[in-house]
């Protein structure tokens, strides 16, 4: 276990792609069986994990496409226990703290002060208000002066339906955030922006977090285990598929 020299150093997702690892660990590999047959090497404790991962680092992939002038940092761990912000991004139209939620396929529903998935009430206004807040202490204890945006960024929804936009919350899909960003109007001069960016990179700013340079390659090993049982599973899909219908051509001649 060691600490990165500046936050830079943070990935997307490394909170959460750390998280998965230490669940999969609890557990004993696949046998041979359950991999021909193309199980999940995922347990149902650990699933929901992997997917935010699978989310934050494709909206973190984004996010480094940023146009020069703007800084990108990722799993920004703030507060106490595990709490971090997935995305701090610092640019000419402010500061934004970003909470991605990976509901690919999913209901969206937003108004004034809900937003519900597949008809569920979840809490992300809440949490995003609360992270904006800890960012503009963080920037006026430095004796620094921006605008905090909070963002809930949301990954590839089937339908999204925003009846009205929360007052202290901006919530859209992952796929609309770059240009929402950058089409915002200049408010933070570069010299301020630097400043802000320089604060943020300092690991002493935010909570000391150990980081396991292993967990990247151990997640993505097992992102690809995940991959291949999918594939299995839809082979498995088609040879049935294709079974019968031999069945019923057999049945069924010309």
């Amino acid at each position: 276990m060691t600490s990165q020299n500046s936050m830079r150093d943070r990935v997307a997702g490394h909170s959460v792609m750390e998280q998965v690892v230490r669940l999969q660990d609890a557990v004993a590999p696949r046998s041979a069986v359950a991999r021909a047959f193309g199980v999940s090497p995922l347990t149902e404790e650990a699933s929901p994990w992997f997917a935010g991962a699978t989310g934050e680092r494709e909206v973190g992939a984004m996010l480094d496409r940023l146009p020069p002038g703007w800084t990108v940092f990722h799993a920004v761990p703030v507060g106490q226990g595990d709490a971090d912000i997935d995305h701090l991004v610092v640019g000419p139209a402010g500061v934004f703290a970003i909470n991605t939620k990976n509901h690919r396929g999913a209901k969206v529903w937003v108004a004034e002060r809900a937003v519900l998935v597949n008809g569920a009430k979840q809490p992300y206004l809440r949490n995003s208000e609360l992270e904006a807040s800890r960012i503009r202490h963080v920037l006026a204890g430095a004796g620094l002066v921006a605008p905090v945006h909070a963002v809930v960024a949301v990954v590839s929804p089937a339908s999204m339906s925003v009846r009205q936009q929360p007052m202290r919350v901006t919530v859209l899909t992952a796929e609309g955030l770059l240009r929402w960003m950058t089409h915002r109007p200049r408010v933070v001069d570069s010299t301020t922006a630097a400043a802000i960016a320089e604060l943020f990179d300092r690991p002493g700013t935010w909570r000391p977090v150990p980081s396991d340079s292993s967990t990247v390659d151990r997640f993505d090993s097992l992102a690809r285990e995940v991959r291949v049982a999918r594939w299995v599973q839809k082979g498995w899909i088609l040879a049935g598929a294709l079974s019968v219908v031999a069945v019923v051509l057999a049945v069924f001649p010309r």
